[in-house]
């Protein structure tokens, strides 16, 4: 079995929900943690704050596979050392808050 299918398995035994993103040379925080996107019917330019994927993981508890990490860029990854330490969390400076993952919160790469 290759790590993707023993982290399903681990998963699917458990009933915990397993997010799975895949990880390119173009991947950066703000397509993992999210970002201000435009509100749709706002008459006026407005933005609003949207979660990314792993940042809705983190909140929710869930468990992520961090497939193909190897090809992140490096600040991608340095984005991502609080989550991977003792902290638990990362700071999002579009918003300037820090969010703290759910204790539930497993990040497998």
């Amino acid at each position: 079995l290759g790590k993707t299918a023993t982290v399903q398995a681990l998963a699917k035994a458990t009933g915990r929900r397993l997010l799975r993103i895949n990880l390119s040379e173009q991947t950066d925080l703000l397509d993992l943690l999210g970002s201000d996107l435009p509100v749709a019917g706002s008459e006026v330019a407005a933005f609003r704050w949207c979660d990314g994927a792993l940042l809705r993981a983190m909140k929710q508890g869930d468990w992520v596979l961090l497939d193909e990490i190897n090809l992140a860029p490096q600040a991608t990854l340095e984005g991502l050392n609080a989550l991977l330490d003792h902290r638990r969390e990362v700071f999002l400076p579009a918003i300037g808050q820090t969010v703290a993952a759910d204790s539930g919160f497993r990040l497998f790469a």
